[in-house]
This record gives structure tokens, sequence and C-alpha cells, in this order.
């Protein structure tokens, strides 16, 4: 929406906050809610002047077994079906190589980055029963991998769209391992390939505001959980959390997030909104 917040506004005597700055212009609310993760709101969000209150959480996310250090890359494909011949599949697909011992395999991409542990194939188009109507002859893959924000972080003061010739080449030699994985699975698809975009750690904080790349959020591990400040209420009055940081990665943990948000807002209204389900 072009309407980046840029602060939150704190009133300082009473450590409350009454609403957010964006462009320049104040707006105002009774309650703050966050859902661009923890380390985007303490981090990023909260101003200075307030950081002291925050800074038992910017500390925690200090640590990568918190704060996770590990991104995806994404890789955009379309497909020429012309001849509509292609009976592409509605499932989702992991692909785990070279073997399902799984720390093996991380451990050797860390050392190799051309020895991608896992990939995750999926064809939208393919789930949607409109999708051939609105683009006939058309196809789209997604090819998701994974990726750690150190990767690219030489990079990510440059310019959008104009990083530097190591950036592409970087870019293009994982592009093609994706690739390599799409035919792999799926031959039928050679010949085929119209259109192919490549989408690192940096695109996600550039598109989609994410902290280093994580779009999954915080790091999955026992010390992420241990972390009792993780929670809906900060330690600002009125600022609260939501999302897949305070519960667990994906769909299902954001909407748990969403949840527990929207019972700390107002439990009488969340329970009146279950009963109609």
């Amino acid at each position: 929406v072009r309407a980046p917040v840029s602060s939150i506004l704190i009133d300082e005597k009473k450590n409350r906050a009454y609403g957010v700055e964006v462009k320049g212009k104040k707006i105002l609310a009774k309650t703050v809610i966050s859902s661009v993760g923890a380390p985007k709101t303490f981090m990023g969000l909260v101003p200075s002047s307030h950081q002291h209150v925050v800074e038992k959480c910017t500390k925690a996310l200090m640590d990568p077994n918190v704060a996770s250090n590990v991104s995806l890359t994404s890789m955009f494909v379309g497909i020429n079906d012309e001849d509509q011949s292609l009976q592409l599949p509605k499932s989702n697909y992991w692909i785990h190589s070279p073997s399902w011992d799984h720390d093996k395999n991380m451990a050797d991409y860390k050392a190799d980055l051309d020895k991608v542990p896992a990939l995750f194939i999926s064809f939208s188009s393919a789930k949607d029963p409109t999708y051939n109507t609105r683009h006939p002859g058309k196809q789209v893959a997604l090819v998701v991998g994974p990726c750690a924000f150190g990767d690219v972080e030489e990079f990510k003061d440059d310019r959008v769209k104009h990083r530097r010739k190591e950036y592409t080449d970087l870019k293009e030699k994982w592009t093609q391992i994706f690739m390599d994985g799409l035919l792999r699975q799926f031959p039928e698809l050679t010949g085929k390939i119209d259109f192919v975009d490549f989408g690192s750690a940096l695109t996600n904080d550039f598109y989609l505001g994410t902290h280093r790349g994580a779009v999954y959020g915080l790091a999955h591990t026992p010390k992420r959980f241990q972390q009792h400040w993780l929670q809906c209420q900060t330690p600002i009055k009125n600022l609260l959390l939501t999302g897949q940081d305070i519960c667990s990665c994906g769909i299902c943990g954001a909407l748990v997030g969403g949840y527990l948000c929207a019972y700390k807002v107002s439990f009488r209204c969340f329970w009146k909104t279950m009963l109609y389900w």
C-alpha cells in the first residue's frame, strides 16, 4: 500500500503506545498491533527513547538461535502450455537430497552452496480451476530452497535491481541449480520454460519486509520457545505482537497468533465472534 510505518508513537511518561508515524504523519490509536515480527518491531519501530524498555527483547534477538539467519530463495517460472498437454499436479512436492540425514545435508550445504539440501515445488496454476480460462496456454511454477542471509548480506546496501555483478552471478548459479531440480522431477517441462525470475533473501526483505530474509519468522529452536517475553503483550503498554513470532511458523502459526492477540485485545468480543462459528 506504499504506506510504511516508520515509528511507533509512545508516551514517554506513561510508557504507552498511542499510534504510528507514516510518511511524517501521525496516526493515533488506542491499541497498536504489530504483525511485522519481533525483530522489526523492537529493533526498527520502537524509537530510541524507549529502546531501554525493550532491551531484554533486542538482546535476545541478537542470538541466531532466537532470530533465525535461515532464509528462503524463490524461483518463479512461467510455462508455455499452448498445446495444453501438461498434466501438472495440484499437490506440493518436497524434494530432499541427497539423503534423509537432514543435519548432514545442511552441514554440507553450509560448506558448499551448490549442494542444496531441499526444494519445494508447487504449481499454483494447476490448483486454480479458473486459471486456464484467464490465462490460456500458460502455467506457473514456484520452486523454493534454503538460503542463509550471510550468503547475500554484502549486497544488502546495493540499489535494488542494480546490485553488483557478483550478486547477479550468484542468482544465476542458484537459478540453474533450482531449474535442474525442477526438470529432474518434471522432465516434461523441458523446452516449455518461457520466463524465470529469482528472488533471494534480500528480495524477501525488500518486498515482504522481512528481517534478514526470514519469511518464517524467528528460529525454531528450543531456545526460541524458552523466551517467555515472546507473547502478545510487549513491555510497552498498548503495543501488541501478533502473527507467527508469538506462536510458530507458517500459516497455522500466524493464525493462532492472531487468535491469541484478538483475545488479548478483547476477550469478550473474541468469544462473541466464536459463537458464530
